[in-house]
C-alpha cells in the first residue's frame, strides 16, 4: 500500500475573509481521507462582525444572529456562517448568498440542492473550524479546556461505563474524549445528548487516530483523529464512509 500524501498547513488566500479575521486549512492526520479539508477560524471578537459577512447570509441566519445579546456570541455565529457560505460557494462555483440549507433529522444542517458536498461547523472561544468532504460524512468539534468545570459530575453523562471505569480522569482526558464523541456523532447525523455514553474513544500513547468501542452496527466505517488545536483548546474530526 503506498504512503498517504503529506498534509501542509497554509493560509487559504483563495478564500477573502473581511475585516480581521483569518482563515487556515489545517494539516490533518495521515490516515484521514484524502478528499477532506478542514479549516481553522480565528476570530476578531473585538470589533462588529463586518457588513460583508452579514451580506452574504440568509434571511434565517441573520434573524439568528440577530438574537444573540453578547458581542462574542453574536459575532461567532456571524463569522462561522459567512466562512461556511464562501468556501461551500467556491468549491461549487456558487455565490455564496445563494445557497441554501436545510436540516437532518436530528438537526445537523444540510445543503437544499443536494450537492454531493458534506460539512460540518463548530466554534467555540476564540475559534471555529469547518470540514468538508465528497466522499463522506464528516464531524468536527472544538471545545476551550475549562479548568472550572466539575468533570466528576459531568462523567456519568458524557463518559461511558468502560470510560468511567478506567479512570483516566482529569479536564484533558475529559474534553478530549467530549470532542471526538461529538464529532463522531455529528458525523453520524445522530443526537448528540441521548448517544454520548453508548460509545468508548480510546487513543493509544500519541496516536492521532482514536480506536471506537459500540455496539451498532451502523456506526462502523466511522474514523476519528484528533486535530492540532490552539493552546487551551480541544479538537478532533470524524468521518463516515457513505453507504
Amino acid at each position: 500500500m503506498s504512503e498517504p500524501a503529506p498534509r501542509y498547513h497554509f493560509n487559504v488566500a483563495e478564500i477573502p475573509t473581511p475585516g480581521r479575521v483569518a482563515l487556515h486549512r489545517l494539516r490533518l492526520p495521515r490516515y484521514v481521507p484524502e478528499d477532506v479539508e478542514v479549516f481553522r477560524l480565528d476570530f476578531d471578537l473585538v470589533n462588529p462582525a463586518p457588513s460583508a459577512d452579514w451580506a452574504v447570509l440568509g434571511d434565517d441566519e441573520r434573524e439568528r444572529a440577530a438574537k444573540f445579546h453578547r458581542h462574542d456570541d453574536r459575532v461567532r455565529a456571524i463569522a462561522t456562517r459567512a466562512a461556511l457560505r464562501r468556501l461551500l460557494g467556491e468549491r461549487l462555483h456558487r455565490e455564496p448568498g445563494a445557497l441554501r440549507f436545510d436540516a437532518g433529522p436530528h438537526g445537523k444542517p444540510l445543503l437544499r440542492e443536494g450537492a454531493a458536498l458534506e460539512f460540518n461547523v463548530s466554534h467555540s472561544g476564540g475559534f471555529a473550524l469547518i470540514a468538508l468532504s465528497r466522499t463522506g460524512a464528516v464531524g468536527v468539534d472544538i471545545e476551550r479546556r475549562d479548568r472550572a468545570i466539575d468533570v466528576t459530575s459531568l462523567a456519568s453523562l458524557v463518559l461511558s461505563p468502560d470510560e468511567q471505569a478506567a479512570g483516566e480522569g482529569g479536564v484533558d482526558a475529559f474534553f478530549e474524549r467530549w470532542v471526538v464523541k461529538e464529532a463522531i456523532l455529528k458525523a453520524l447525523g445522530l443526537g448528540v445528548a441521548e448517544q454520548l455514553q453508548a460509545l468508548s474513544v480510546w487513543r493509544p500513547g500519541a496516536a492521532e487516530e482514536y480506536e471506537l468501542r459500540h455496539a451498532e452496527e451502523d456506526w462502523s466505517g466511522v474514523g476519528a483523529w484528533a486535530l492540532d488545536a490552539p493552546p487551551g483548546y480541544a479538537a478532533a474530526l470524524a468521518f463516515a464512509k457513505r453507504g
